[in-house]
């Protein structure tokens, strides 16, 4: 026996337990939170995440990069000069309305806020992959002699993982949105 076929869009009820992930972390996150915003029962539920909440976030982190990250870091590839493209990836974290201004970065939000290992280790995974993803079509630009940049290759990751963790605090410390622009400028400075 089959069993009864999902009535739900899966990528729908991700979505919106990532929204009650995001807004109250790992966590705090109860089952009658995530049933509720996702509108489907404990049967479904259980029928989809075998192992419960915790294989829902892990869907969650890959939906979240697949839905927000996937395209643009796929679009950095085809890019001469992609340094104006990652500066403006982070100049989104400074946005007055942004979700990530309000909420936090997903990722680093699961790194800070989760108790299991597991659940740390992919969100950082996520945030190395997107790092690294940025360092590459630098020194891609780099080599073609598009660009030069000051840092060494191999700490140009680290610099990229910092100055994103670094401004997930700061915009929270800081509430002029132009300031932390501005120090993000800065940080480009450095670099270029």
């Amino acid at each position: 026996m089959a069993g009864r076929p999902k009535i739900y869009d899966e990528e729908v009820v991700l979505d919106k337990a990532i929204e009650v992930f995001w807004k109250k972390g790992y966590e705090i996150a109860s089952a009658e939170d995530l049933l509720k915003a996702m509108g489907i029962g404990k049967g479904s539920f259980y029928l989809a995440y075998k192992n419960g909440k915790q294989e829902l976030f892990e869907k969650s982190l890959q939906r979240f990069f697949y839905k927000y990250f996937n395209d643009f870091l796929n679009g950095l590839k085809a890019i001469d000069n992609p340094v104006a493209s990652i500066k403006a990836f982070y100049y989104q974290m400074s946005d007055e309305v942004s979700a990530l201004r309000l909420n936090g970065c997903y990722f680093s939000n699961a790194m800070v806020q989760a108790e299991k290992q597991e659940v740390k280790d992919q969100a950082g995974a996520i945030m190395i992959k997107i790092s690294n993803s940025f360092s590459e079509v630098l020194i891609k630009a780099k080599q073609k002699g598009i660009i030069d940049f000051n840092i060494p290759d191999d700490i140009l990751p680290l610099y990229f993982l910092n100055l994103w963790s670094g401004l997930n605090i700061t915009r929270q410390l800081e509430n002029n949105p132009e300031k932390v622009k501005r120090l993000i400028d800065e940080h480009f400075k450095l670099i270029f």
